[in-house]
């Protein structure tokens, strides 16, 4: 008799364990967007975009400009030497200075580099944050657990899509 009450109360957890998992399952919403395509077409990441490739620009601008003033004076020393018109110390001097110039030119390039990066994370970490509280109000507001980007999916259905509720949200 005690086996048969063991088994009795081991069916009924079981039950109850069943129960409870998939009450837990099915609770769970789930929604999905794609947010790269989505972000990418925010205007105000448009807008970021189009401000960093005209800052890529102006330095890409000045990078070519400093390069250009290096190449002439090396040109410009190779023809005084070859004319006769330049000692070999003279040359020398001149070759230390275009060396000292052209470290400095690589120097310039790794700030114009570092400073690309800076205004990319100036510009694009608030746009990021006000996307992310989009997201995180929209999952809040109507009861999803997960909100996936719909680009990892192998298939997904569209009544769980919310990116009408994150583009109401961005007031878009």
């Amino acid at each position: 008799m005690n086996d048969k009450s063991f088994i009795g109360k081991w069916g009924v957890l079981m039950f109850a364990f069943v129960c409870f998992a998939a009450t837990n399952i099915t609770a769970q919403k789930i929604g999905h967007m794609n947010s790269q395509a989505f972000f990418a077409e925010m205007p105000s990441t448009i807008s970021a975009k189009n401000s960093m490739e005209e800052y890529s620009k102006q330095l890409n601008d000045d990078f070519v400009n400093r390069e250009k003033k290096l190449q002439d004076k090396v040109a410009a020393a190779e023809k005084k030497y070859s004319e006769g018109n330049m000692t070999q110390n003279e040359l020398e001097t001149v070759r230390a200075e275009i060396q000292k110039q052209s470290a400095e030119l690589e120097k310039t390039r790794s700030q114009f580099q570092t400073q690309l990066i800076e205004k990319e994370e100036t510009l694009m970490k608030p746009l990021v944050e006000k996307f992310t509280n989009a997201i995180k109000s929209v999952a809040d507001e109507n009861g999803y657990s997960f909100i996936l980007d719909s680009a990892a999916l192998l298939y997904a259905d569209d009544t769980d899509d919310v990116t009408s509720l994150v583009k109401a949200k961005l007031g878009l």
